[in-house]
């Protein structure tokens, strides 16, 4: 354990405002003896070693984390109750709490496109993929992202009423899912697992503004809607500007998943960075900053369907972690992995399309489901991807339970340490979007205790998301970088997904703030919207007699008569054409 007399101050940024400023007073008003500062705020360590377990993997709490919140009081409040008023946030209350601003979220019935930048690949599409996969196939492997494109030829079903249901727990400001059990939320290692797309490497953050190769920038198609720019990219003779333009669109379409539903040249220089790379993307962390985003821009826009960002990413989440109730169950129907030949299975989110089975359930089944306090997860349930069946060779090996290579630490580093994530849809608007690990310290395999919220983050307060100008973002990532040269060591652990009695107690106190708003706000959304969303069966697809039925019945009177006649006149008895319509 950390020797507390050893431990200075926590390093700040200058003009804390708000909750921000609140939570490192806090911090420091508690002293040392009561706060476990990781090294992350220090020297850098992210894992404080607890005496427990034996040999050289140990458990570990994921910090920075008070020590015990419980103990501590001042003016007659523990520390549990007074964190509880800034962290969750009261100025950016859920939606469970605020329920009452909800007007509409129709949008979110639909099946397949709840946003208008929802990404549905078609034939046209794959086959452009295949092209350029015969040649291209090594690059897109040393670069790692050839995973995330043969994922993006898949068609990915949306789950209304559980994607519903949870957004009412979604919490914009320290971006994670507020439940029973304690915050969750999409880890930087779960888009790994879904994707197959790398924490580190080239960073997407500086834009590529200082493209290696000047001489081979791109000087395709511009601006353009999806379908005719698939079609005269390629066209396109220059096999370097097809390569350039099918970046530029898988950027735009799968990645960002733009409401506009066109492609914007201001990711060219995102496509030229990925051309010229000689290594591998850092796609993770650009994957997740817009997915962050764009959990908060559908409440603050109310469930609008002009939101951009990928929401897939998020769906392919929650069917991994709640799927008891997901559309898709992978472990109950289908069986173990290894039985089967996956020989197309390139990530775990391929696997979770491919095991996706379709079942009848509503909005309230979801959310009685997620509000369920006798809900217990235990062992594995806290991470879906930790047999590592699928995905890249890479990510097979890429573990806590063992020792790590120089590269496998510099992942981990990029997985544990709290950060900025940059975001943007439609450059130069560009946003930051915090990443707290020290959240989902069970979700990592850590012992999780009270968590001490990235307070340094940019966006002041913490709850707004404002634009930030291109230069805020190299900051933020020189921050990054700062840290994460500074981290000493990743530790083996022992995977021992757990919480100490400070996060019990402290976690007890946050959800029955929670609580106390859920049966109000369940009789409100059922009352006002029905059940909610609901996951409807597939429409089946016209026969071509009932097709025929349809033109003919759609026909003006005087020519319907005389096909008609015509039938009758030249059909045996028992084959009459049978219109069902009283009209004849």
């Amino acid at each position: 354990m950390v020797n507390n007399s050893k431990i200075s101050r926590i390093c700040t940024v200058p003009s804390l405002v708000g909750d921000c400023g609140e939570i490192q007073e806090l911090a420091l008003v508690s002293g040392a003896a009561n706060l476990e500062v990781q090294q992350a705020y220090e020297s850098h360590d992210t894992a404080t070693s607890l005496s427990l377990g034996s040999g050289s993997a140990r458990c570990y709490k994921l910090g920075p984390c008070f020590d015990s919140p419980s103990s501590v009081e001042e003016d007659n409040k523990p520390v549990a109750a007074r964190l509880s008023k800034y962290y969750p946030s009261e100025k950016a209350k859920i939606l469970v709490q605020n329920f009452s601003s909800l007007v509409s979220w129709h949008s979110w019935c639909k099946n397949s496109s709840p946003v208008v930048g929802w990404h549905l690949p078609d034939e046209t599409y794959c086959n452009w993929v295949k092209k350029l996969e015969k040649r291209l196939e090594q690059k897109w492997r040393d670069l790692r992202i050839y995973e995330a494109i043969m994922l993006s030829t898949r068609l990915i079903s949306f789950d209304s009423p559980l994607m519903s249901a949870l957004m009412c727990f979604w919490d914009k400001s320290c971006n994670a899912f507020l439940l029973p059990e304690g915050p969750m939320g999409i880890t930087m290692e779960d888009v790994v697992a879904i994707t197959s797309c790398s924490p580190v490497g080239i960073e997407l953050s500086t834009l590529g503004t200082d493209p290696p190769d000047v001489k081979n920038t791109y000087l395709g198609i511009g601006v353009s809607s999806y379908g005719n720019f698939v079609t005269r990219a390629m066209a396109l003779r220059d096999k370097e500007q097809e390569e350039m333009a099918f970046y530029l669109y898988w950027i735009c379409k799968f990645v960002v998943c733009n409401r506009s539903v066109m492609v914007l040249k201001g990711f060219q220089c995102v496509a030229e960075t990925i051309f010229h790379a000689k290594g591998p993307i850092a796609l993770a962390p650009f994957l997740l900053g817009l997915a962050y985003n764009c959990l908060g821009n559908i409440l603050r826009s109310d469930f609008s369907e002009h939101v951009s960002g990928p929401l897939w990413l998020v769906v392919l989440w929650a069917q991994a972690y709640f799927n008891p109730i997901a559309a898709s169950s992978i472990s109950t129907h289908l069986q173990s992995p290894r039985q089967q030949k996956f020989n197309s299975i390139y990530s775990y989110g391929d696997y979770i399309i491919s095991s996706q089975v379709h079942c009848e359930k509503t909005f309230g089944e979801c959310f009685n489901y997620l509000t369920d306090n006798k809900r217990k997860r235990q062992g594995e349930e806290w991470n879906p991807f930790l047999k590592r069946e699928f995905g890249a060779d890479w990510f097979r090996t890429f573990t806590l339970h063992q020792k790590h290579t120089r590269d496998e630490k510099d992942a981990w580093k990029a997985v544990l340490i709290a950060r900025d994530l940059p975001a943007y849809f439609s450059p130069p608007s560009f946003f930051l979007e915090p990443y707290s690990p020290n959240q989902f310290a069970r979700q990592l395999g850590h012992l999780q205790s009270v968590p001490v919220p990235f307070y340094q983050t940019i966006n002041q307060p913490w709850h707004s998301r404002n634009t930030v100008a291109a230069n805020v973002l190299k900051h933020a990532e020189k921050d990054y970088f700062i840290r994460k040269s500074a981290m000493s060591q990743v530790n083996q652990i022992h995977w021992f997904p757990s919480s100490d009695h400070a996060f019990d107690f402290w976690w007890l106190w946050c959800w029955a703030n929670v609580a106390s708003y859920v049966s109000e706000a369940k009789k409100h959304f059922v009352s006002k919207f029905g059940n909610g969303p609901r996951k409807m069966h597939k429409k089946r697809r016209a026969t071509r007699t009932q097709k025929l039925q349809r033109g003919i019945l759609q026909l003006p009177s005087p020519l319907f008569k005389y096909i008609l006649e015509f039938c009758y006149s030249t059909v045996s008895v028992g084959m009459i054409i049978y219109v069902g319509s009283s009209k004849a």
